[in-house]
C-alpha cells in the first residue's frame, strides 16, 4: 500500500519574507482575539440574559398552559446550549488557557472538549514539557493540534485519535495519529488543502519541521518538531 509523505515546504526563507509571514500570522491571531472577546463579552452575555428571560417567561405562564410552558422550557434549553457553544468557540479562537496554564494543559483541555462535543475518543498524553515555553512556540504547536484534530474528526471519519506531546531539553514534539480515510498526495499539493499548508507555515516560522504521512484507507499521522530557545536549531539560518 502506497504511503504518501508531504514534503516540508521551504518557501522563501529570507529574513524579510519570514518577517512578513510572521506579521500576517500575528495579525491573524490579533483578529481571532478580537472576535473571541466580542463573542465572550457581548454575544455570550446577551445569550445568558436571553436564557434567563425565557426561564422567567416559562415560570410566569398560567398553570393550564402546560404545552406552552414545555415549549418555552425547550427554547430555554436550546438557548443555553447555544450560549455554551459560543463560549467554546470563543475559547478556540483565543485559548486563554494557553497563556495561563501552558501548552500541555491547553492541549489536554481542547482534546477533552472535542471528544465530548463530537463523541470521539481522543487519547492525549504528554511528558517532559518544560515550564516557560515561549508563547510563539506554544501557539504554533497548539494551532497545529487544532487543525489536525479538527480535520481528523470532520473529514477522516474517525472515532479514535491519538495525540502525544513530548518535551526535552532541546525541543517539543507533537504527534497526531488517526486511522481514518487518509488522503492522496496529489490533492494536497494541488493547493486545495489550505489547512495543511497553514500548519507548515506556522511550524516553519518557529524553525521547526512538519511531516505529514498518509496512506489511503489507513489514516494519517502528523508530526511536528519545534526547537526550544538555546538549542542549535532555535536560531534561523
Amino acid at each position: 500500500m502506497r504511503q504518501d509523505r508531504l514534503p516540508v515546504m521551504t518557501g522563501d526563507d529570507t529574513p524579510r519574507a519570514k518577517d512578513v509571514e510572521a506579521r500576517l500570522i500575528e495579525a491573524h491571531e490579533a483578529e481571532r482575539t478580537r472576535i473571541a472577546g466580542e463573542l465572550h463579552d457581548d454575544i455570550g452575555q446577551r445569550m445568558a440574559v436571553l436564557t434567563m428571560d425565557l426561564d422567567a417567561l416559562g415560570q410566569a405562564l398560567p398553570l393550564p398552559t402546560d404545552e406552552a410552558r414545555a415549549r418555552v422550557r425547550a427554547l430555554g434549553d436550546r438557548t443555553l446550549q447555544l450560549a455554551k457553544d459560543i463560549q467554546a468557540l470563543s475559547h478556540r479562537l483565543h485559548p486563554s488557557k494557553l497563556e495561563y496554564l501552558g501548552v500541555a494543559s491547553a492541549s489536554a483541555s481542547f482534546c477533552r472538549e472535542v471528544s465530548r462535543q463530537q463523541n470521539v475518543d481522543i487519547a492525549f498524553s504528554h511528558d517532559g514539557i518544560p515550564d516557560g515555553v515561549p508563547n510563539h512556540v506554544a501557539l504554533s504547536l497548539f494551532r497545529v493540534l487544532q487543525e489536525a484534530v479538527t480535520n481528523a474528526v470532520r473529514h477522516a471519519g474517525v472515532r479514535q485519535v491519538a495525540v502525544t506531546l513530548r518535551g526535552s531539553r532541546d525541543d517539543i514534539r507533537l504527534e497526531i495519529v488517526d486511522t481514518g480515510v487518509g488522503f492522496d498526495r496529489d490533492a494536497v499539493l494541488s493547493g486545495r488543502a489550505l489547512g495543511l499548508v497553514g500548519m507548515q507555515e506556522r511550524v516553519r516560522l518557529v524553525n521547526g519541521d512538519l511531516v505529514i504521512e498518509s496512506r489511503p484507507d489507513a489514516g494519517t499521522s502528523i508530526r511536528a518538531r519545534v526547537p526550544l530557545p538555546g538549542s542549535d536549531r532555535s536560531v534561523a539560518t
